[in-house]
This record gives structure tokens, sequence and C-alpha cells, in this order.
């Protein structure tokens, strides 16, 4: 039988709630910040058209919600390691990239995603997401 007074390990351990909650605000802001230059790269101005920017970073921003914490991109081991950071980070970009396009590719999103969007998004959105990411677990480590 369980005491009921032992809490069993959790899996990996998750900075604060409040930093953590800051940090996916900020994540949220960087995925959304590398589509809008997508657009901004394709010729549409994203603060001129902010509910079609917006309708299109959901599905990513979605996925990210997703899959970032499945795969402990805020556990704290994670966010003190640069070497995890880079393992995590990828693999989550590229699973979100993979997920966030089947998301696009639904009725309720514009734009739609064909195999070559999907290749430049992971690779492109990883030269976004990753060095945030990485900044991220540098200023952690100092403050260890």
């Amino acid at each position: 039988m369980i005491d009921p007074h032992t809490r069993p390990n959790p899996l990996g351990r998750v900075a604060s709630d409040p930093f953590v909650v800051a940090l996916a605000a900020a994540d949220a802001v960087v995925v959304t910040a590398f589509l809008g230059f997508g657009l901004f790269s394709h010729g549409l101005e994203p603060w001129e058209y902010p509910v079609y920017t917006l309708r299109t970073a959901v599905p990513f921003v979605i996925a990210w919600g997703i899959v970032a914490p499945l795969l402990g991109a805020y556990r704290r081991r994670t966010l003190e390691s640069v070497g995890r950071t880079v393992a995590v980070v990828g693999a989550a970009w590229l699973a979100v990239t993979l997920l966030g396009g089947g998301i696009r590719a639904s009725s309720y999103f514009p734009g739609g995603a064909p195999p070559e969007f999907l290749l430049v998004n992971a690779a492109l959105g990883l030269g976004f997401v990753l060095p945030w990411r990485l900044a991220v677990a540098g200023g952690c480590r100092r403050r260890r």
C-alpha cells in the first residue's frame, strides 16, 4: 500500500510556475514573430493584417503548447543545460512543425501545409526558436 504522505518523484522537475508561464508566453511570441517574419518575406506586412497573422501563427503556437511540455522544454534540468536545450528544443520544433502543419492544413486556418513549407518551417523556425531558448538556458545557468 502507498503511504498517503509520500509523493512520487516527478519525471522532471518543472521550474517555478510564474517563470514557466512567462517563458511559455515568450515562446508563443517568438513563434508568432517567426511566422510574421515569414509573412513579411512573402510580401505581407503582418502588422497591417494582425488577424491573418494570428491565424497563421496559432496552429504552431498550439502545437508548441502541446509538444514542448511533453518533451520537457520547461523542466528545470532542460532550462539549466545548453546541451539538453538543443536536444529538447530541436526535437520539439520538428514535432511542432508536423503537428502545426497538420492543424494548419485543416479548413480552420489559412495557408495549407505543403511539404516544401514544412521543410522551410522546420529549418528556419529552429533558427528563431533555438537561439531564444539557448539564451534562456544561459540565463538559467547563471542564476543557479
